[in-house]
Order: C-alpha cells, then structure tokens, then sequence
C-alpha cells in the first residue's frame, strides 16, 4: 500500500523566537522544501491567503526547487474563470512534470450562509467548475459550453501535454450533496479530524457515493493530524474545524495509532505542527519509515502496531 505524507507549513520560529511565514525568505524557504524532500514527504500544501496569484508563485518556487515532491495547492471554484483556471494549472502541471494536484476547500461562501438552498447551488457551481477544468484539460479540440452557471465558447488549453493534462483533485464535505461532487470528481477525499469508528463511517459514504460514477476503489482518503516534538515523547495529534486532539505517546505510538488509520482505508496523512529543521528531520527519520514499512506488501500493520490503546482526548 501507497502511503503517503503531506506537509502543511506554518509559522517557522527563527532565533529570537519570533513566528514567520514558511515561505518570507525564498532561500530559507528552498532549503526547507528540500528538508522535507529528503525527509520523505511526498507533498506540501500551499494555501497562501494570498489568493490564487500567490498560490501559483509559490507552486512555481516548490517545483522548481526541487526534484520530486508535489504540490497540493488550494483552490476554490469561482475565484476565475474556469479557462483562465485550466490554462494556468495546466502550465503549471509541465512545469512539475505531472507533480502538481489541487485542493479544493469548501467554496468562502459556504462559510457565510445557513441556507440549504445556498449551499446546494454554490456545490452546483462547484460540480460544474471541475467538470469543465477536466474537460479543459483532456479535449484535443475547443468546445463551447452554456450551464447554470458558466457559458463558455471556444474553449481550449493549447499548452498541455500530447494526452491531456491529468491534474488530481482533493475534496471533501459531509453533506450529501458534497460527498455526490466528491464521487465525482475527487482523486483524494480530506477527511475532518475524528475517531476511528467515525472515519470509517465517512469513507463507506464517500464509496458510496463514488460507486455510481465507477470510482469506489479509485478514491484515496488523506486525513489531517497535527504533531509536536516526536522526538520528546510528547506528540499532539489532529485539527480539524472546531475540534483539537491530543495524543500522547512515543514515536512508536505514534505510528501505530496511523497504522490503525491505514487500516481503515487512509493512505496519506497532511501533517501540520512540523515547523522547524529538527521536527521534520525527528519525524521523517521514527515516523514515515516505519508506518511504510509496515504496509509496504499490503500486509494488515503487525501485531507490536495495533496492540496498544489509543488515547484519544479533547483540548479544552
């Protein structure tokens, strides 16, 4: 089994203890992308509040900086017009050479309105913005298209490779309408912060949802933790909307309460809390090795990783 690890930046403490932005100085932040290069990550997200103009400089950096990580950038639907959208992403995919994949966090207006009939048409926008990027992406020819909510004419991307530009997709969501856009479209489902029982919950509605649409098995499930010190012995693990987790443990610990997440069907891990040289070097050297090893022939995780209770509490 595949398993992947994304990382999340945030504030880097410098010498005076003072909180900057992963990516304030391009050569300290070269050297941090190529830390986590070494270190074993497969992605790192960029979700600059910038917008999409920073976002995209920021991909450029991560790609050009490096050999072999990927980019996960977020992107929310709307923001441009969907051939502006796909002619960028798709230049940006040649740049990376197929390391480039896109976030797409619930659209800023779902997070001022209450109202149903609201949130069903900005996921309709949202469904029909990704269905034109991917045919932006694939036809050979240009197209027009008039839907509910976007009319296009001539609509082509000349700069993509021979066969298309294949760009993954990550949602997520948890009303019915979201999981159908997900089953849809997502190459990756982002789970929010909970227990096991209730993640293994989720992914059974989200292959369900994917199962009208011939994409049960093709969707893979990524899900938020968030880690201190591995090698201090004391790890805090998950955030997610209104909820913080705290669990303690020691390195090995650590990968066994994942392992227990692996099982369940989550092959990629997006790790916040790893904010300095020695978090990350601690964590690529006693976390990922071990998880992947333990899956490395599609065998369940070892008895000495699944034996030990997991511990679970709320910050309050």
């Amino acid at each position: 089994m595949q398993i992947d690890f994304t990382h999340c930046p945030g504030g880097v403490a410098d010498k005076d203890e003072l909180h900057s932005s992963f990516f304030s100085d391009t050569a300290v932040a070269v050297q941090r992308l190529r830390q986590l290069e070494r270190a074993g990550f497969d992605r790192v997200l960029i979700d600059d509040m910038g917008g999409l103009l920073a976002n995209m400089d920021l991909a450029s950096l991560a790609l050009r900086s490096t050999q072999s990580i990927g980019v996960l950038v977020s992107h929310w639907p709307g923001i441009v017009a969907p051939v502006v959208a796909a002619r960028q992403f798709a230049a940006f995919d040649q740049i990376g050479s197929g390391r480039l994949a896109l976030r797409v966090p619930p659209s800023r207006d779902l997070r001022e309105t209450n109202d149903d009939s609201g949130l069903v048409a900005t996921l309709g926008r949202t469904d029909e913005y990704l269905m034109l990027l991917k045919r932006l992406w694939s036809n050979a020819q240009p197209f027009d298209h008039e839907g509910l909510f976007y009319r296009i004419h001539g609509g082509f991307v000349p700069m993509k490779a021979a066969d298309g530009a294949v760009i993954p997709l990550q949602l997520g969501g948890l009303s019915g309408t979201a999981l159908k856009i997900a089953g849809r479209h997502a190459d990756r489902f982002e789970l929010p912060v909970g227990g096991f029982d209730d993640t293994l919950r989720l992914i059974e509605r989200v292959r369900v949802a994917a199962e009208p649409f011939g994409r049960a098995q093709r969707v893979r499930f990524s899900l938020p933790v968030h880690v201190g010190p591995v090698h201090a012995g004391h790890v805090q693990a998950g955030e997610g909307g209104q909820q913080d987790w705290q669990l303690t443990g020691e390195p090995e610990h650590v990968v066994s309460v994942l392992a227990g997440f692996v099982e369940l069907g989550v092959s990629d891990f997006i790790v916040h809390g790893l904010d300095d040289a020695e978090t990350v070097e601690a964590f690529g050297r006693q976390v990922i090795p071990s998880l992947r090893k333990a899956f490395r022939r599609h065998d369940p995780a070892p008895t000495h990783l699944r034996k030990r209770p997991v511990v679970l509490r709320r910050i309050v």
